[in-house]
């Protein structure tokens, strides 16, 4: 063998990103055989960095990973750590100690590190757990920051020369080209110093008020002191509270015995151990707080190396006695945890700085020191704009509902093929791709990983900002409805009606599921653990509305019902109002025989010629030649109303389709089968039966498209809602009381049947000839009563009409009775004595038992209030009511909130089937393998567009910096 060959092969360490095991290369495969079942991981190199704002510190090979500031002496931190403990406990010799405690430290076993669930679900926040958990701080501004800034400004300008060079070397230059680059340059530059600029002013005039606060604060020795304990300690604010802290020392009481932990367990160390002042010099003790605390950390909490540090040793303090020993074998204390990490080595290189003899100020501007931090502040807003980039590509894709992959490789995704765009386009992104090799583990943060990242934290943002809008609006009325998607699940889609703070009607998605029991409580159950899961509160639900399927819509067992017992106060169930009138369209055309056969020949019209692509593009070639035609519609099967669109297609191109037809059924260029179908629609749509229906149809259908339309408006309130339904229903009534208006109809159809040839009274007689009763039953038949062909079609029509006003005018009343005192308080002209006090009362006790509006007593105030606000109305219009007391709801307050009530009871489930078109449009039959809280976020991004657009991009890019770390 070869020297080659014999030699090992250097073995690289990985980690599994499923389990967390760490391995060799050469034991993947084992690992996932024992581990996974023999399934593919997902694994990345042993100690690949997360966090670009970290690694820019730590990883680059021009910089140390810790800045280490020598003078003359070649000063090191690490190597005289022990003289400065030592210093610090001679000057903490000095005080009186009450007594040492000769307890033993009890060595202690137990696991407790930090771990974030990587299948943690998309709808909870994922944060660090601590024994005592803080909140996340904002990142500090100093004057390095500044100049990281500024260095990145210079290299933007430094990029226009590109733009100039290649102005001067083309041939034939471009000057439209050159200005756009040139704008978009100088903007991306402006934007950069608007950002220097005002934290350079905030720096500057936090610095000047600091210094004047020194020079106050240094004319009396007593603002100087500052409170020993480091359990009452306020925050330092001056030079000489920090030298009046050095002078003193570590707070380090010596007890006889100190408190003990009762949450600790009874077999492990549960008090805090002066013995641990020897072995940790820095280590202080609150008696206030029974807390341990760092010393130095105190004095120095900010600067480099100090912006993920854990403040709990500064602010808050340490009690956690069993673990701050030991955590487990071969697992360090927190005591040698703290004291040998990187933020505490920095506040110690602080402390040693500060107690220089040497002068502060040239300390502070070491040169190398100085270059360091500059590029690492330089290197940090870099990466900041990279990653701003990144999460805004994100949120676009995730508005439009576009696929993040889009293709089987990984490398030819959607969002990896946009981000190359914008490098071609862009020198940020560009330089980031191009030092892809120069980063340690050629991180780019294009993965899917990222990619899951991003969409959770607009996710959660988006989410978040919903829930808020629902608490603050006190009130509101859930939305539910079901529907299968691509994989034959069944999806629930819950949405919340309620008014915002500007007194605006928003219609929002809270969720979307997988509903697996559609039962009635089975539904009412999932509504009601959406609702706890996104901690808002079912005692405040004000109304429910679904659609009339029997397992939503039940008196004893729909989800209506269930959702009431749930949430121990009774909900007034709304039903949908378009998919009421939408089922009462059915019945109608269900009530005459020739409306049906209408329906069924207009559906066979379009599946002849949708059917195959020569028919079909034999039809469009001839439509395409007469000005105004329009193509073939297909018949919704659920959606009657939208049938009004089929049924103008078809009357505005009558005569195009019959010469279509006829073609069809007299060429040699087409099969038996196909002629013979062509031949027979001919047939069926030149009767007087169809030409007579799609007439009348025509008018009746298009009155209901309207209405339907406008009841699915987000912002429509439900007694408007009502008079429009009230309104349509008077119009249809008067359709059926003019028969000259019927026969106007009957006689404009035959007209037309003679324009096409067509005998109508023949194609009558034919089809609906007289019966003659029997002898037996009348002995006289010839004596009955005339049987003409307008009676005979004003009965039909007549069928349909009174079908549709009857059902509707049911339901309208039904639907009123829930509401019926705010629909007489608001109904329009307004009348003083509908707006009685009984129907203030009865109204007030629409509101939820739990909400501070049911229980308020005092209905005369309230009464008054409703009856100012309607008198200063003098226009019939509801909307302006409801903004006048909007602008009014400091002085009337109570109208304001009744006047919420009527905004917040929902017309229809639109928002509901809005976002099943949502659904449809996002897991295709090339997405259907997306799990359920990916789906989820990204249909929530795709329906909240508002909310999407308005997020901020900066903050979401810290506080993915913060979860990453």
């Amino acid at each position: 063998m070869s020297a080659l060959t014999n030699k090992s092969r250097k073995r690289i360490k990985l980690e599994c990103l499923d389990c967390g095991s760490s391995f060799d290369d050469d034991y993947r495969k084992k690992h996932e055989i024992k581990c996974h079942g023999g399934k593919r991981t997902k694994v990345k190199h042993f100690g690949a960095p997360d966090n670009p704002f970290e690694t820019s510190k730590r990883n680059n090979k021009n910089i140390p990973s810790s800045v280490v500031i020598e003078d003359d002496d070649s000063y090191n931190v690490d190597n005289d750590l022990e003289t400065v403990c030592n210093l610090v406990g001679s000057q903490n010799q000095s005080k009186n100690s009450v007594s040492i405690e000769k307890s033993l430290d009890s060595p202690i076993i137990e696991k407790n590190e930090l771990h974030v669930d990587p299948k943690l679900p998309i709808n909870v926040d994922i944060v660090e757990t601590r024994q005592n958990s803080e909140k996340i701080e904002d990142e500090e501004i100093t004057w390095l920051t500044c100049a990281g800034q500024l260095k990145l400004l210079v290299n933007e300008v430094k990029e226009c020369d590109f733009l100039l060079d290649k102005i001067k070397t083309e041939t034939f230059p471009n000057p439209v080209l050159f200005l756009i680059n040139s704008v978009q340059k100088v903007r991306t530059i402006q934007n950069i110093a608007e950002i220097f600029l005002k934290n350079a002013s905030d720096i500057l005039t936090r610095t000047t008020s600091n210094n004047l606060t020194d020079i106050l604060y240094d004319q009396t020795e007593y603002n100087s002191l500052i409170n020993h304990d480091p359990g009452k300690r306020e925050k330092i604010v001056t030079s000489s509270q920090r030298h009046y802290l050095i002078s003193l020392g570590p707070h380090q009481p010596k007890l006889t015995s100190y408190p003990k932990n009762e949450s600790i367990s009874i077999n492990k160390q549960r008090q805090f151990s002066s013995r641990w002042y020897i072995e940790f010099p820095l280590l202080e003790y609150s008696i206030e707080k029974d807390s341990a605390y760092c010393f130095v950390c105190f004095l120095f909490p900010h600067g480099p190396d100090r912006e993920f540090s854990d403040n709990a040793w500064v602010t808050e303090g340490v009690r956690v006695w069993h673990k701050m020993k030991s955590r487990g074998k071969n697992k360090p204390g927190k005591l040698s945890e703290h004291f040998s990490c990187s933020a505490h080595k920095a506040a110690l290189r602080d402390y040693c700085n500060f107690m220089k003899t040497s002068c502060h100020i040239d300390v502070l501007f070491d040169q190398e020191n100085r270059e360091k931090s500059i590029q690492i502040q330089h290197e940090r807003e870099y990466n900041k704009q990279v990653i701003k980039i990144l999460m805004d590509t994100a949120r676009t894709l995730a508005r439009q509902g576009l696929a993040f992959r889009g293709d089987s490789d990984d490398k030819n995704g959607n969002f990896i093929q946009i981000v190359e765009l914008l490098s071609r386009h862009c020198g940020i992104i560009k330089t980031w791709l191009d030092n892809k090799p120069m980063r340690p583990y050629h991180v780019t943060y294009l993965g899917s990983k990222s990619q899951n990242e991003f969409i959770e934290l607009l996710f959660s943002e988006t989410r978040n900002r919903v829930i808020e809008e629902v608490k603050n609006a006190e009130i509101y009325s859930v939305l539910a409805d079901t529907t299968p998607d691509i994989t034959h699940q069944d999806r629930l889609a819950i949405c919340v009606r309620y008014v915002n703070n500007n007194g605006k009607v928003k219609e929002r998605l809270l969720e979307i599921n997988e509903c697996i029991d559609k039962s009635g409580f089975g539904i009412a159950k999932n509504i009601y653990d959406t609702l706890i899961r996104n901690e808002l509160d079912p005692n405040f639900i004000a109304f429910q509305s679904y659609d009339f399927a029997s397992s939503m819509s039940g008196q004893y067992h729909g989800a209506q019902k269930e959702l009431s017992k749930l949430a121990n106060h009774h909900i007034p169930y709304i039903p949908c109002q378009a998919h009421r009138i939408n089922t009462f369209l059915e019945h109608g055309c269900n009530a005459s025989v020739i409306i049906l056969n209408l329906i069924g020949n207009l559906e066979s019209l379009y599946v002849f010629f949708n059917g195959s692509t020569k028919r079909y593009g034999i039809l469009c070639k001839k439509l395409s030649e007469i000005e105004g035609s329009l193509q073939l519609c297909n018949l919704s099967k659920t959606r009657w109303t939208a049938r009004a669109e089929t049924v103008k297609a078809v009357w505005t191109s009558f005569e195009v389709i019959l010469e279509t037809l006829q073609e069809i059924s007299s060429s040699n260029l087409y099969d038996r089968n196909t002629k013979s179908q062509s031949l027979a629609l001919f047939k069926k749509i030149t009767t007087f039966d169809f030409i007579v229906s799609i007439m009348f149809m025509k008018n009746v259908l298009y009155k209901l498209k309207a209405l339907t339309e406008k009841l699915e408006a987000k912002e429509l309130n439900i007694i408007d809602a009502s008079n429009l339904i009230e309104g349509t229903i008077k119009s249809l009534e008067n359709i059926n009381k003019d028969s000259d208006g019927l026969d106007t109809i009957i006689d404009a159809a035959l007209i037309f049947s003679k324009k096409i040839e067509l005998d109508p009274v023949a194609d009558f007689n034919k089809n609906h000839r007289k019966r003659l009763i029997p002898k037996r039953v009348d002995s006289n038949p010839m004596t009955q009563s005339d049987f003409s062909l307008k009676l005979f079609y004003r009965k039909e029509f007549k069928q349909v009409l009174d079908t549709l006003i009857n059902l509707t005018t049911e339901h309208l009343k039904i639907t009123i009775e829930t509401f019926k005192p705010l629909f007489n308080i608001f109904k329009m002209p307004f009348d003083k004595n509908t707006c009685s006090l009984e129907n203030v009362a009865s109204a007030v006790k629409l509101f939820p038992e739990m909400t501070n509006s049911a229980k308020i007593h005092d209905i005369d105030a309230i009464h008054a209030e409703v009856e100012i606000l309607l008198n200063q109305c003098d226009e019939e219009n509801l909307i302006n009511i409801f903004e006048k007391a909007e602008l009014s709801k400091s002085i009337l307050p109570w109208a304001n909130r009744i006047c919420h009530l009527a905004l917040t009871a929902p017309v229809t489930t639109a928002s509901d089937e809005r976002t099943f078109s949502k659904l449809k449009l996002i897991k295709n039959y090339l997405r259907s393998k997306m799990d359920d809280q990916r789906l989820n976020a990204l249909i929530m991004l795709s329906c909240e567009k508002d909310i999407t657009d308005s997020l901020d991009i900066d903050d979401l890019v810290h506080k993915w910096a913060k979860l990453k770390h």
